[in-house]
């Protein structure tokens, strides 16, 4: 399941894409044409062998600099931190868009919290009876093995921010660096929507609580950190907003599910009989309106709770 962190973090890589390929591959970004770049965000599979679909977080159609500007994909996974099963997840999504599109692709992993190794490259093996029959590699970039410090004084807006996720055990004067950070953020060139966009990078994954918080605004308080302030106070006030509107927008989405899994009760109420327990309790844990109203739609046809799926 999706948390809000990766979704800034999917967000932050529509936005910034460039300038993240640019931190941790120069090479590799210096090859791309982004005047070509385009995002796919229709690039979802259900073709996995458990027969679940899945979405890729970010794939992005671009153009090489070089020779015949030929097209391939970048692709981006965001992962909180590294698992078992995940190279073949990586290699799955390799191998599914690859026969969509059938053009070249540059996989990017990249670990929120932990990881193994700082950018490095990871691989998936396939062998058997003793033969290696497949290795597929791909890129993989564990923020939180960088060391914040060395990112906030690369003087980079996008580094100051991305090193909230990253190593702050060196840092001299950790509320010092994060007031460092947002001023990197402030000072910058880039338009108030990107900046609100580092910042709440920032204070997302750069948590203060109790004493540091205090002696934090504190620091803000300070004349030369007055633009600081200004901005956090502009930012602070939209992610309340933002805030109340997910809440409002959460609260009609739960009164629309109670009321459907109310419904559907009833109906199978009313066909059936008295409903087990069992099977009230599994209505009752179903979170999905659109699963709901496939079961709406099979009361029609079902002639028994089996047929339902809503017991064993």
């Amino acid at each position: 399941m999706r948390t809000a962190h990766d979704q800034l973090f999917k967000d932050f890589l529509h936005e910034f894409l460039q300038d993240f390929l640019k931190l941790f591959y120069p090479d590799v970004e210096a090859r791309l044409d982004f005047g070509t770049l385009r995002f796919l965000d229709t690039e979802s599979f259900t073709s996995f062998p458990e027969g679940s679909s899945r979405r890729a977080d970010i794939v992005a159609e671009i153009h090489r600099r070089d020779g015949a500007k030929e097209l391939l994909l970048v692709h981006v996974e965001v992962q909180a931190r590294w698992g078992r099963d995940f190279s073949k997840r990586m290699f799955q999504y390799y191998a599914l868009l690859s026969a969509k599109h059938e053009v070249p692709i540059f996989p990017v992993a990249v670990y929120l919290r932990r990881g193994r190794s700082v950018p490095s490259e990871e691989e998936h093996r396939v062998d058997l009876f003793g033969r290696e029959q497949l290795r597929f590699r791909y890129a993989a970039v564990a923020l939180a093995r960088f060391e914040a410090q060395e990112y906030v004084e690369k003087g980079n807006p996008v580094a100051a921010a991305l090193a909230a996720l990253m190593n702050r055990r060196g840092a001299r004067e950790p509320l010092n660096l994060r007031v460092l950070m947002m001023e990197r953020v402030v000072q910058s060139g880039l338009d108030d929507a990107r900046k609100h966009l580092l910042l709440n990078l920032i204070g997302t994954y750069f948590k203060l609580a109790g004493d540091d918080r205090q002696e934090f605004e504190g620091l803000l308080s300070q004349e030369r950190y007055r633009e600081v302030k200004k901005m956090q106070l502009t930012w602070a006030e939209e992610m309340k907003e933002e805030g109340r509107k997910e809440g409002l927008k959460k609260g009609r989405q739960e009164g629309l599910l109670k009321g459907k899994r109310d419904a559907l009760l009833r109906q199978i109420t009313k066909k059936f009989g008295p409903l087990p327990e069992e099977t009230v309790s599994r209505v009752g844990a179903i979170e999905s309106l659109e699963q709901i109203d496939l079961y709406l739609d099979r009361v029609l046809v079902a002639s028994s709770l089996a047929d339902m799926g809503l017991s064993d």
